[in-house]
């Protein structure tokens, strides 16, 4: 062996390394004519990402048999059922965490209710717009049918547990993802007369634990499931068509009166019935709308919308504020007599409190067909007090009601202050102050004249004030002050027509 071989080192057998690393020549996208894909096709991934759902209007078939039972026979345990009932509360449960398209995005819990048992439905949803559109329109009050094939129970009804102790069952549904379950949505074919008594009502004694509001606020919250039945007073509609995330409603009985808070899902309550395609699996049936069920989808009116609440949640202190638990069950217009009772009182008290109530266009059809309790008539009377000049610069001349709230204004029409609509108006009735005959005195505001008697006793149409100067207003005022009128007026003992007051119909001088 040579010397040179007997010297030689292991790094000799390696090659070189070099001193710096070779440069990779420069990819320059904006100027590369190749399109290096992933295999897959633009719809290819748009159907994986947004994958098609059935059409929210196409008519759902059930896949196998359904048995239809009330709610208090409902069994823990897988079991293919449908029944009925009214929602009687809806709390949203946050959003979920799911990456893929048909992973549940969220739930919404709803107390559905029949006149004797109550169950807790979770209903899951994956697509926030079809949430929107079917889940997020859900009312109150409404009928609904459940189809499902599994409910099961819990040991416990503590709140932020899967039910709630009002509603010890409870069923899952998840409609975009199982097409065995499925959420109808009566909204056309409810005339409101299905289950609309309150749990436990009978006709034979009365509701247990039903109190007056301001037993309730004196101490009736520490009884187990209290029950409060209040009317709608005052409901402010939003002025413009953005989310409503609350709202709150003032409630009174003929005792007090309160703030109802709503919150979420359960904002809607008071609004419009659903009024968009609903969501896949939370369809509204599609049967032909009749007058009773177009009344039964109504919105909440004050005055007349009646609500029992049971178990409500509560904030005492210089004003009472009441909430929606997980707890609470809320009855829409209950068929029982105490309700009626309570909407009769409610529309007295309306008509009576209102500002210029509207004139009673069939007066003369219930004078003939109740004499007993309405009568015409003829009033031979004087002008004590005329405050035609002072209402015109208070700009008071025409009156108007709307939200609860008294509307004034110098016009035929003003918008409202809470809703923002516009609303006609008529002449103030207070622009007469004392009228006497020989035998008694009527003050002012008590005489509620149809547009043909001002239009008599001033000698011109209303609208044509607008366009009298203050002088003109004044001789008019001076013109028609203790003169001696003679009015055909009709009068009702029901006091939820003009609130009980003389309607004069017509005007004659002497």
């Amino acid at each position: 062996m040579s010397s040179s071989n007997k010297n030689a080192s292991i790094q000799a057998f390696f090659q070189p390394t070099p001193s710096t690393s070779p440069v990779k020549p420069i990819h320059d996208p904006a100027h590369s004519t190749e399109t290096v894909g992933d295999g897959f096709t633009t719809n290819e991934l748009q159907t994986a990402l947004k994958p098609a759902l059935s059409s929210p209007r196409d008519t759902w078939h059930p896949t196998g048999e359904y048995a239809e039972c009330e709610i208090r026979d409902l069994q823990p345990g897988p079991r293919a059922v449908t029944f009925m009932g009214r929602v009687a509360n809806i709390f949203d449960v946050g959003m979920g965490t799911g990456k893929t398209p048909k992973s549940a995005k969220g739930c919404v819990k709803l107390c559905v209710k029949d006149e004797r048992a109550a169950v807790t439905v979770r209903v899951w949803w994956a697509d926030e717009a079809r949430y929107l559109a079917g889940l997020g329109k859900v009312r109150l009050g409404v009928l609904v049918s459940v189809t499902g094939a599994n409910t099961c129970t819990v040991s416990n009804g503590e709140s932020g547990n899967l039910s709630s102790m009002a509603a010890p069952l409870f069923a899952s549904l998840f409609p975009e993802r199982d097409r065995s379950c499925h959420l109808m949505i009566h909204s056309r074919s409810d005339v409101g007369v299905m289950l609309k008594r309150p749990l436990g009502h009978s006709d034979s004694r009365p509701l247990t634990g039903l109190m007056t509001l301001q037993n309730f606020i004196d101490g009736g919250y520490d009884v187990i499931d209290a029950k409060i039945l209040v009317v709608v007073k005052s409901l402010v509609e939003r002025k413009d068509t953005s989310v409503v995330e609350n709202m709150n409603i003032v409630v009174h009985d003929d005792t007090a009166e309160a703030t109802l808070g709503l919150w979420g899902t359960v904002c809607c309550s008071p609004g419009t019935t659903l009024s968009v395609a609903p969501a896949e699996g939370v369809a509204a049936d599609t049967l032909n709308p009749n007058p009773d069920a177009a009344k039964a989808a109504e919105p909440w009116k004050p005055g007349e919308t009646v609500l029992l609440l049971q178990a409500p949640g509560f904030k005492l202190g210089r004003f009472t504020y009441l909430n929606l638990t997980s707890t609470t069950l809320v009855d829409v217009d209950p068929a029982m007599k105490d309700a009626v009772w309570l909407r009769n009182w409610a529309l007295r008290q309306k008509c009576r409190e209102a500002v210029n109530p509207p004139f009673p266009r069939d007066l003369d059809d219930f004078a003939r067909a109740a004499p007993g309790e309405t009568f015409q008539g003829y009033l031979s009377v004087i002008l004590m007090e005329v405050r035609l000049l002072e209402n015109y610069k208070r700009q008071m001349l025409f009156a108007g009601e709307c939200c609860c709230m008294p509307l004034y204004a110098n016009a035929l029409a003003a918008n409202c202050k809470g809703c923002d609509k516009s609303v006609n108006l008529r002449l103030n009735p207070k622009l007469l102050g004392q009228v006497i005959d020989e035998t008694a005195a009527v003050s002012g505001g008590k005489l509620l004249l149809s547009d043909q008697a001002w239009t008599e006793l001033l000698g011109r149409i209303p609208a044509q004030l607008l366009q009298m100067s203050c002088e003109q207003i004044k001789y008019l005022a001076d013109r028609i002050l203790f003169g001696r009128l003679t009015l055909a007026f009709g009068w009702t003992s029901d006091e939820s027509k003009a609130g009980g007051r003389i309607c004069v119909m017509g005007v004659r001088s002497g």
